[in-house]
């Protein structure tokens, strides 16, 4: 891999893991267990599980910051690629398929650097300042979490890149990052509301947000039962969970494959509308 490539993503991470630490790693006794770390990256705070309401909505929106990073500066290299690739490459192969597919690798391994960073430098810091406890539940947990948040990093970042093809690379982001806020704000229709609530259970369902928040969620499948809090557990599980966010991505590679086999050649930049 080059540096110049991926040297954007390894900054990125080591300066947002570090911040994330920093900020979200602050257990009251010194000591933290692994899993507990884990919760606290993916919206917990300290011993209390991510509520439905604004604030918490924000904060969230915090965790997810490195990932839109991510999406606003690697997510349209796809659609710069296609711009290029248009003009010098169609016109002398036909096989679009074999294209797709290595930008797509070349999209992933960005991703994975990011993620290694990202996680490396928040594990260290937090390694530094405080005692932590490595569990086997925590890893587990860890791999579940790196999983989850690279699969749907990944969509939302194709998705950008095929609205960049239609719209331009700068409405693509907004459009994308405007849905992911619309599904956070859209839980806190269930502040106030407690389980048993019908209501309750199909927003959590439906919003494919909530698959991010593992204290929500049940680990049985995992072997996780006594490291998750599992609010929700009755509706949200970790392999459903897993299961609907690589449908996700599949969905959207599939969209993607038949967007760039119809799509026409470039000769426009979508940008300014200039040749």
């Amino acid at each position: 891999m080059k540096l110049r490539r991926y040297g954007w993503y390894m900054v990125v991470g080591v300066v947002c893991g570090g911040l994330l630490s920093f900020s979200r790693i602050n257990p009251y006794d010194g000591q933290i267990m692994l899993q507990e770390l884990v919760l606290q990256l993916s919206g917990s705070q300290g011993d209390f599980v991510m509520g439905l309401y604004y604030g918490a909505m924000v904060d969230f929106g915090f965790l997810l910051l490195p990932f839109f990073l991510y999406q606003f500066y690697g997510g349209i290299q796809l659609y710069h690629q296609f711009c290029v690739a248009s003009v010098y490459v169609f016109s002398r192969t036909t096989n679009r398929v074999k294209w797709y597919f290595a930008e797509l690798w070349g999209m992933c391994k960005g991703l994975l650097v990011l993620q290694v960073f990202l996680q490396g430098a928040t594990l260290l810091v937090a390694a530094l300042r405080w005692d932590v406890v490595w569990t086997t539940e925590g890893w587990i947990l860890l791999g579940v979490h790196v999983l989850l948040f690279t699969l749907w990093t990944l969509t939302m970042a194709l998705g950008v890149n095929l609205l960049a093809l239609v719209w331009g690379s700068s409405a693509g982001f907004l459009v994308v990052f405007a849905l992911q806020a619309g599904m956070l704000a859209a839980l806190c229709l269930g502040e106030g509301l407690e389980p048993p609530s019908i209501f309750l259970d199909r927003l959590l369902i439906l919003d494919p947000i909530s698959r991010l928040v593992l204290g929500w969620q049940s680990g049985g499948g995992f072997g996780l039962e006594d490291a998750l809090p599992a609010v929700y557990g009755h509706v949200l599980t970790l392999s459903g969970s897993l299961l609907l966010v690589m449908l996700m991505t599949v969905a959207v590679v599939i969209l993607g494959l038949v967007v760039i086999q119809k799509k026409d050649i470039l000769v426009s930049n979508l940008e300014t509308g200039g040749v």
